[in-house]
């Protein structure tokens, strides 16, 4: 049986320093076919399943999940080794096991909060239980023992106005670091699930917060003439040139220092549960002296749920996703 410490894939003095590659892809011709491909792409909340909420113009795709390839075209890099090098040397790692790809096209937008990505745990994740829970759960530090080191590479195709990548390699009292535009495949690899990050302001000032309010059910479909459009109500509302939208690849991959890490994780003895979430979380809440209610169901429960995101946030300045 393992013992406590081999239960904890994630040291807590773990934060992997963040790697530059000027080429992430051999071939970016060909990642801009797939991003072509794609069209047309949900809404961010929409892929999410997070009714009732807009995504600020920001629309998505997987081209792999839960370690699997589920978009033809994307295997080859998928496997991309530059990132499972780069992973390697930055989380000081031996086992490298990519988990998940998706595409990310933001249209011109306010610069966003500093945030942390939504972390990855040990039997919980966004098919387990909500995934608006799991950004708390990161947040409130009550769950690092079941926490999973994640590398995360993110390729930008964008040559716009705005858009920077600002990052926090120190932590919010150091200085930060910035990638501006033009970008052309050019990637960081960094621990986002543990260093804060934020986007810069997209597009032209007069557009910035333009599409703010785009439904829930809007799709950004790319038409025959190279252009995209967004589509709300079976109407079109709004149409970009191509390069006018930012583009971003994200690649993400488990990080295990060694074999009897991997294995532990594999033999699932130290997973979370929703029950165990929900346990902890009120056991924190009872010892603050909090008042709230059992949630009825952590999916559907409007009320818990307005109690742990309240309770359970990001620093000030900072968005809690």
């Amino acid at each position: 049986m393992n013992g406590p410490s081999s239960r904890i894939t994630r040291p807590k003095n773990l934060l992997a320093p963040p790697i530059k590659l000027e080429k992430a892809f051999d071939n970016p011709e060909d990642i801009q076919d797939l991003i072509k491909k794609g069209s047309p792409y949900k809404t961010l909340s929409a892929v999410h399943k997070n009714k009732g909420e807009t995504s600020g113009g920001w629309f998505r795709n997987f081209w792999a999940l839960g370690g699997k390839v589920i978009f033809e075209g994307a295997e080859p890099y998928f496997y991309n080794k530059r990132f499972i090098e780069a992973a390697k040397q930055s989380f000081r790692a031996e086992v490298i096991r990519p988990v998940a790809m998706m595409t990310n096209l933001n249209l011109p937008a306010k610069g966003a909060p500093f945030h942390l990505d939504l972390p990855f745990f040990r039997g919980c994740q966004n098919r387990e239980v909500p995934s608006w829970l799991l950004a708390p759960m990161g947040y409130s530090g009550l769950f690092h023992e079941w926490a999973v080191p994640v590398a995360s590479a993110i390729t930008w195709f964008y040559d716009g106005v705005g858009g920077e990548f600002e990052y926090w390699p120190d932590g919010l009292d150091a200085p930060s670091l910035t990638e501006s535009p033009p970008y052309s495949n050019s990637c960081v690899l960094a621990d986002n699930e543990y260093m804060y990050h934020r986007v810069g302001a997209v597009g032209p000032l007069e557009q910035q917060g333009k599409y703010d309010n785009i439904g829930y059910d809007a799709v950004l479909r790319l038409n025959s003439e190279n252009k995209w459009q967004v589509i709300e109500n079976e109407e079109t509302c709004a149409e970009f040139d191509y390069g006018d939208v930012r583009i971003s690849i994200l690649w993400k991959a488990y990080c295990f220092e060694n074999e009897a890490m991997a294995a532990s994780y594999d033999d699932h003895s130290h997973d979370l549960d929703p029950q165990m979430v929900v346990d902890i979380f009120s056991a924190d809440l009872k010892r603050r002296d909090i008042q709230f209610s059992d949630p009825t169901d952590i999916w559907t429960d409007t009320n818990w749920k307005s109690v742990i995101t309240d309770v359970y946030r990001a620093p000030d300045g900072a968005a809690s996703y």
